[in-house]
C-alpha cells in the first residue's frame, strides 16, 4: 500500500464517520413543530400577562428551572442591568412589581424562530410602561428578544433581552 492509497482510505473513513455522526444526530434531533410554535407563542403571552398583572407565581411558572447538576439557564440582560439566574430574575420582578409595570406585545408582530429542535428565539415589539413606586410611569417600545428552551415540563423562557426601539 502506498502513501496515496493510505490518504484516500483515511479521507473515506473520515467521510463515512462524519456521515454516520450526522445521520445519528439528525435522527435524534427534535424538530420544532407547529404545535411547539403555538405553545411557545402562548407561553410568551402568559408571561406578558403575568408581568402586567404583577402575578409573581404565574411569571415563575413561565421560566425554566435548572436541571440538577447543570447551570441555571435563566438570565435577564438589558442596557441598564444584568440578572444572572432564576432567583435574581425573580427578585428583579418582585421589586419592579412594587411600582408600575405593564407589558403590551404587538401580537401581530410576534415571531418564533427555531434555532434548533430544543431552542427558539422569540421576537416581539412590545410597549412597556414602567415606573418606580410613587413615581410617574413612562412608556417606551422595546424589541423584546427571548429564548425559550424545551424542558421536561414543556417550553420555558430561559433568557430575556429587551432592546430599546428608540
Amino acid at each position: 500500500m502506498d502513501i496515496r492509497s493510505l490518504g484516500v482510505r483515511r479521507n473515506l473513513l473520515f467521510a463515512l464517520s462524519f456521515s454516520l455522526m450526522t445521520a445519528v444526530t439528525s435522527a435524534h434531533a427534535a424538530e420544532v413543530t407547529a404545535s411547539d410554535t403555538q405553545e411557545i407563542h402562548d407561553l410568551f403571552l402568559r408571561q406578558a400577562a403575568a408581568e402586567t398583572a404583577h402575578d409573581i407565581d404565574a411569571l415563575d411558572g413561565t421560566l425554566a428551572h435548572a436541571v440538577p447538576g447543570q447551570p441555571d439557564p435563566v438570565s435577564f440582560v438589558a442596557r441598564a442591568y444584568r440578572f444572572w439566574g432564576r432567583d435574581a430574575v425573580m427578585e428583579h420582578f418582585r421589586k419592579a412589581f412594587t411600582g408600575t409595570w405593564r407589558v403590551e406585545p404587538d401580537q401581530s408582530a410576534i415571531s418564533i424562530i427555531p434555532l434548533n429542535g430544543d431552542t427558539v428565539q422569540i421576537y416581539a415589539p412590545t410597549r412597556v410602561t414602567l415606573g418606580a413606586a410613587g413615581q410617574p410611569a413612562r412608556t417606551a417600545t422595546f424589541l423584546i428578544n427571548e429564548f425559550a428552551i424545551r424542558t421536561p415540563s414543556g417550553w420555558k423562557i430561559s433568557a430575556v433581552i429587551p432592546v430599546p426601539a428608540e
